[in-house]
C-alpha cells in the first residue's frame, strides 16, 4: 500500500498491507524524526493496533500527520484566601490554538475556564514585556509553544 504522508510537505511512503498505525508511524519516526506522530484519515484520529487496511484507506491516498508534544499549564485556585497552583500535562501539537486549550483542560481535567484566562510572559525573564492573554484562535506555534513549555492559568 502506497500513501502521502502530509507534514511540511508530501512524503509518498510504502507500507504492507498487513501493517498496523504503530507500524507507519515507527517508520515516519525514523524517516522524519518525530518523536510523537498522530495519524489523521478523513478526520479521524487512527489507533495504533488497529491495521491500516481496515480503515479502507484507497492507495495514494493523503494522511496527516501532526507531531504532538507535551505542556504544562499551571492552573491557579483560590479558596478561603489560599491559592494553590498544580500542573496539569497536555498533549498538543503547533496548531493547537489557545481556544482548544482550554477545551482540553475542561474536558480532561473538569477545570471551569469561563473564569480563567491564560497568562504568558514572552520573552527572556528580565524583559520588560508584561504578561498577556492570548485570543481563543490563536494557534501555539505563533508564540513559540513548544514541548515542556509552562503556561500559567490564573483566575480572573
Amino acid at each position: 500500500m502506497q500513501v502521502k504522508i502530509e507534514f511540511d510537505g508530501v512524503f509518498n511512503m510504502q507500507v504492507d498491507d498487513l501493517a498496523t498505525v504503530r507500524d507507519l508511524k515507527n517508520q515516519i519516526r525514523q524517516t522524519l524524526g518525530l518523536m510523537q506522530p498522530r495519524l489523521l484519515y478523513n478526520g479521524f484520529i487512527l489507533e495504533d493496533n488497529i491495521i491500516l487496511y481496515s480503515y479502507q484507506i484507497p492507495n495514494n491516498t493523503f494522511i496527516i500527520v501532526q507531531d504532538m508534544f507535551s505542556i504544562v499549564c499551571w492552573v491557579s485556585d483560590t479558596k478561603d484566601e489560599v491559592t494553590l497552583t498544580a500542573p496539569y500535562n497536555l498533549l498538543v501539537h503547533r496548531h493547537n490554538t489557545f481556544g482548544d486549550l482550554k477545551w482540553l483542560l475542561h474536558t480532561g481535567y473538569d477545570i471551569d475556564m469561563s473564569n480563567r484566562k491564560f497568562y504568558l510572559k514572552v520573552g527572556s525573564s528580565n524583559s520588560n514585556t508584561p504578561p498577556f492573554e492570548p485570543p481563543d484562535g490563536f494557534p501555539l506555534h505563533c508564540l513559540k509553544v513548544e514541548a515542556g513549555c509552562a503556561i500559567n492559568v490564573v483566575e480572573i
